[in-house]
């Protein structure tokens, strides 16, 4: 399979994004984001899994299904996006989603695969289908195997600027000291990050019900008003976010 590379030098965090939201990917049709994912893996589901460094003790995670809005004949199906873009603010023209949820995860976590990162990158199918991909992955032995060293699951899904994720469908799914180191480390690249209980469930929550003694998180990416036509990205908290995420100290004790 031909894998695509980046160059996340000057405007490459927002050329990757502007490549990723081409077209809408609602489940069935993730296989149109696999050539972006360099040195990709597939589990039994389809999931695709990319592994940097030894023995690993994060998961980073996003999706790769896009929210699925029908057609005027009530069909499924990848849709071609026309994007508006204001500068710091990207949009569609009214008539789609945007599919910044998740594709700005996507971009963060290419980012770090781009800059050797070391961790586990996970990217889930069938998540907007009621986390499907990464149920199927927190149960199969594959995963089982390849996260024995894993301390903590964050997923880069989270609308807004400002959120660490403590609590999944108001259960505790991070603790308030594993956020607040997140939420230093983030400080350091002027990202003010605050935890926050009020999180919808993400693929990090399948692993948390398979795994609740590990850090399970979501991290806001930018996005707002997904699942709708009105959805938009901060593209200038996605490439701060990127810039972060490169260079932060990883593992997280």
């Amino acid at each position: 399979m031909k894998h695509t590379t980046h160059n996340f030098g000057e405007n490459g965090v927002k050329e990757l994004f502007l490549k990723l939201i081409h077209k809408t990917t609602p489940n069935g049709f993730e296989h149109l984001m696999y050539d972006h994912i360099p040195g990709a893996q597939a589990d039994g589901y389809g999931n695709r899994y990319v592994i940097i460094g030894s023995k690993p003790q994060h998961l980073f995670t996003c999706h790769l299904d896009t929210y699925p809005l029908d057609d005027d004949l009530g069909l499924i199906t990848s849709t071609e996006i026309n994007i508006i873009d204001e500068g710091s603010i990207i949009r569609t023209d009214g008539t789609t989603i945007l599919g910044a949820d998740d594709k700005a995860g996507m971009t963060v976590m290419l980012s770090m695969i781009s800059a050797g990162i070391t961790g586990i990158y996970g990217f889930f199918l069938a998540e907007e289908n009621g986390l499907n991909g990464s149920h199927f992955a927190a149960m199969d032995p594959l995963w089982n195997e390849l996260m024995q060293d894993v301390k903590a699951v964050i997923s880069f899904d989270r609308k807004g600027v400002e959120s660490i994720i403590t609590h999944q469908r108001n259960e505790r799914t991070c603790s308030d000291d594993y956020a607040l180191k997140l939420q230093a480390e983030f400080k350091k690249y002027d990202l003010d990050m605050k935890r926050d209980k009020k999180g919808s469930a993400t693929d990090s929550y399948s692993f948390f019900q398979m795994y609740p003694h590990l850090q399970c998180t979501n991290i806001s990416v930018g996005y707002w008003d997904q699942h709708t036509c009105c959805e938009s990205q901060d593209i200038l908290h996605l490439e701060q976010l990127c810039k972060a995420a490169i260079s932060m100290q990883w593992p997280i004790p």
